[in-house]
């Protein structure tokens, strides 16, 4: 029997279906337009109740990912049933659509909803506060895609691919599949080749994802990365068209860092070599010494690139700076956790004033840039007074000399919940702050739902009451990458910028 204090959502949902799960297909005939137009109907009809599911969905997450597996599994299969009927509907009434059509659409949905299930486990984690489970089989997910991987007609299916994609997703974090999946500490980039693989899957579908594996995440992770998955995949996979495809994106996973002057290694420590990507000035003369500007990438310490940071660095270079992107470990390739990432960022501003002379840098003038997690790599880099915890020992200073922060985590306590045998707080900007700080200027927009606007309050409350230098903008009505910025934000974010360079010693009016 279903616990008496689930009702209430099934509920609502009966309310919410009365409302949008109707369709406007009973008061037409098949006599009452071309059939060009009943289709474009139902594809609309389609379109307007898969989005206002969606955002019944996204309204009560909580609500309806935090009961039990029985009470979800209602709300699911009602919301998938509101689309199998209106689709139904149309092909009843206009018999002439092409059947395929209604197939195709019933797949998507299908796929759409089998998503939603196999996204239970980890919410359900994460609504109660990363301290439960959910009580499902240890065939859950399994049991969710029985029978999704011996068809390759189903990869010509947007929702399908999603859907699997992220299946692949959960089965590369191992043993925490069934917890939130963003703090995984695992090697998962390798566990999701590895996990293709070994699908029981018709050989087309492995392929397909194999494929789909380099050339999505090759934006995402540096080119060494897939190396172990690249001598795999040329072979494991039997398709030609996709074994060149593979070979092309390896090879411009190389080609793109063409952009930088010079890569050279800052660090090697267990048997990985991280990489600054070094951009020089035209005419760089480094006997003449120049402002150096470092850039720290976004991912949340477990994706991101050097790459993401290139254009930023030739916007840089063109204002007379020497710029460098970071490579450093990542938790998803090395299954690494943040303090690990933070000793890198250390290890990467004391490298930079080693090699001052090589660089042609004044080591004086360090600026440090960063956004997301890199923005916390940045900040944090100005708060650690003994780097040696960090197992840094070069007797050169890793603290800048200035600071950029866009959509910086400034409290972090707590986040890393896998493992950790250290006090987050050590790593967390918001309990570090001290009088000795480096001018910062921090960008944060009031609707960022990846790191919340109340840390970015606390932090400036607190600095404030300080002799540091800090200036802050706060923007609302645009999120974590400050999407839907006005013309009028963007401008006065530039004007910022550059005003805090002049003033600050790193560009000449």
């Amino acid at each position: 029997m279903v616990n008496l204090k689930y009702v209430i959502i099934p509920i609502a949902l009966f309310q919410f279906i009365l409302v949008f799960g109707q369709t406007d297909v009973q008061s037409k005939t098949t006599s009452s337009s071309p059939l060009a137009e009943q289709k474009q109907s139902l594809l609309e009809a389609y379109s307007n109740l898969i989005t206002k599911n969606d955002s019944f969905l996204t309204a009560n997450r909580e609500k309806i990912f935090s009961p039990e597996l029985e009470p979800f599994n209602a709300i699911i299969d009602s919301l998938e049933q509101t689309v199998q009927r209106l689709v139904n509907k149309y092909g009843e009434y206009y018999a002439g659509i092409d059947p395929r059509i209604i197939d195709s659409l019933l797949n998507e949905a299908k796929f759409k909803h089998r998503r939603y299930r196999l996204l239970y486990p980890q919410n359900y984690h994460r609504f109660s506060g990363f301290k439960k489970k959910a009580n499902v089989s240890d065939d859950y997910f399994e049991h969710v895609m029985k029978g999704s991987f011996n068809k390759p007609s189903l990869l010509q299916y947007r929702e399908y691919r999603k859907c699997v994609n992220f299946y692949l997703d959960i089965l590369s974090a191992g043993e925490y599949k069934f917890s939130h999946l963003e703090y995984v500490p695992l090697k998962r980039l390798d566990n999701r080749y590895d996990a293709i693989a070994q699908l029981d899957a018709h050989q087309s579908v492995k392929d397909f994802f194999i494929k789909e594996h380099f050339t999505s995440n090759i934006w995402t992770y540096r080119v060494e990365a897939f190396d172990y998955a690249y001598s795999r995949a040329l072979e494991g996979v039997k398709n030609e068209e996709y074994i060149k495809k593979i070979k092309d994106t390896y090879q411009m996973g190389k080609d793109r860092r063409n952009a930088a002057s010079e890569i050279e290694a800052y660090k090697t420590v267990d048997g990985i070599t991280l990489n600054a990507h070094i951009f020089y000035p035209e005419n760089h003369d480094k006997k003449k010494a120049k402002p150096a500007h470092l850039f720290f990438h976004g991912g949340g310490w477990a994706i991101g690139l050097p790459e993401w940071s290139y254009d930023a660095c030739k916007g840089a270079i063109n204002e007379g700076r020497v710029a460098i992107a970071f490579d450093f470990r990542l938790r998803n390739i090395y299954g690494t956790d943040v303090k690990t990432t933070v000793s890198d960022a250390l290890s990467a501003i004391a490298w930079v004033r080693e090699n001052a002379k090589d660089l042609g840098i004044d080591p004086n003038k360090v600026l440090v840039d960063g956004f997301s997690s890199g923005a916390h790599l940045a900040l944090i880099s100005s708060l650690i007074e003994n780097p040696e915890d960090f197992g840094v020992t070069s007797r050169f200073s890793s603290k800048p000399d200035a600071l950029i922060l866009g959509s910086c985590p400034y409290d972090i306590a707590g986040r890393d919940v896998y493992n950790i045998k250290y006090d987050t707080r050590t790593i967390s900007p918001l309990y570090l702050i001290n009088e000795n700080l480096p001018p910062i200027l921090a960008f944060h927009a009031e609707d960022d739902r990846m790191v919340k606007f109340s840390e970015f309050k606390k932090f400036r409350d607190a600095i404030q009451n300080t002799k540091n230098s800090f200036t802050s903008r706060s923007y609302a009505g645009v999120g974590h990458f400050f999407e839907g910025s006005t013309q009028k934000d963007r401008e006065e974010r530039r004007r910022l910028k550059e005003e805090f360079l002049i003033k600050n010693g790193f560009k000449v009016e």
